[in-house]
């Protein structure tokens, strides 16, 4: 449970930052999105290292934040949430990699135990 609290502290951390970066762009439309990205993906393959790590669900914690960044800074233009699916799938996208690392650290622990 505690990798669940961790993950979604860091990851509203992290896109809120992203989000207040790319103020008042598309979160992903600023070059500061693509670091913040990267530290996600590594943080997901640090939460997949603990021993209680469930990689599908830490990962989706960690990434779920950037729809909420994103509702917000659509709502602040005044958008409409007509991409909201295609935005959900995009996400869900962005976050594969991190699931990738997640796992990986996580079968690597379970084999030196």
């Amino acid at each position: 449970m505690r990798n669940a609290v961790l993950a979604l502290v860091l990851g509203t951390a992290l896109w809120s930052v992203a989000g207040w970066l790319a103020h008042p762009r598309e979160l992903w439309d600023v070059p500061a999105f693509w670091p913040m990205w990267g530290l996600a993906i590594l943080c997901a393959g640090g939460l997949g290292l603990a021993r209680d790590s469930r990689p599908l669900r830490d990962t989706g914690l960690l990434f779920l934040p950037i729809v909420g960044v994103l509702t917000v800074s659509t709502l602040q233009s005044g958008g409409g949430a007509g991409l909201l699916p295609l935005g959900l799938v995009a996400v869900a996208v962005l976050a594969l990699p991190g699931l990738a690392l997640a796992w990986l650290a996580q079968r690597l622990t379970a084999a030196r135990r």
